[in-house]
């Protein structure tokens, strides 16, 4: 494995910030957060204001801290992509889910550059773009994984992921449950990619896919 396929794994799991920090700016709300009611994009409001359908209040003192972890979220999602491509088998499907990989990382940080409350028409381009290509991203570097014997296991996981978020996507859009359940239908949405991409910076390394692919093809037919 390359130092350059190195060097995507660790941006793949510096991801991880983006969940340590979303914890820390929640825990700095002094009004009432809710995973089932408030968007993930309340945590970046840059002022404090109260949802028209007067269930949600927003109030995030360290919004600037939620923005600067997504925009660095999304730099190392894309800068990854660019990078792990050894760590993949080879073919079509890979290559279109990490080309995805990188247009999801690019909105997300159209999306922590852009606070909901003050350009809301880039921050909701950019959330537009990064839910759904992502899903579609980690369905499809799922079904990669999912080709090869070592990681057959945890492409299946990768692909069912993609279809509970898209469940999810469905629901959100369609309003299920109200304004009370967005943020929970939201959640599960956006989650599953980047969780992947941190699992994938994490256990990939180990054994490239990519390189058991070629193995396995270069093989003389019995």
């Amino acid at each position: 494995m390359t130092g350059r396929a190195r060097l995507g794994a660790v941006l793949w799991v510096l991801v991880a910030q983006y969940f340590v920090l979303l914890f820390v700016v929640q825990a700095r709300w002094e009004v009432p957060h809710s995973w089932l009611r408030n968007a993930i994009s309340d945590l970046g409001a840059a002022t404090c204001f109260r949802s028209a359908d007067v269930e949600r209040w927003v109030c995030s003192p360290w919004h600037v801290v939620a923005g600067v972890s997504w925009t660095v979220a999304g730099l190392c999602l894309a800068g990854g992509a660019l990078l792990v491509r050894p760590l993949f088998p080879d073919g079509r499907t890979a290559r279109a889910g990490l080309a995805l990989l990188v247009v999801t990382g690019l909105a997300l940080v159209v999306v922590g550059l852009n606070p909901e409350d003050t350009r809301a028409a880039l921050h909701v381009a950019g959330a537009v773009v990064a839910i759904p290509v992502g899903e579609v991203a980690l369905l499809l570097t799922g079904i990669a994984l999912a080709r090869t014997e070592r990681w057959r296991v945890m492409g299946v996981v990768g692909v069912c992921a993609a279809v509970v978020a898209m469940a999810a996507l469905v629901l959100m859009v369609a309003g299920a449950g109200g304004p009370a359940l967005f943020g929970l239908w939201e959640r599960i949405a956006a989650f599953p990619v980047l969780l992947w991409a941190i699992a994938c910076g994490v256990v990939l390394p180990a054994r490239p896919a990519g390189r058991q692919f070629r193995f396995r093809s270069s093989r003389a037919p019995s």
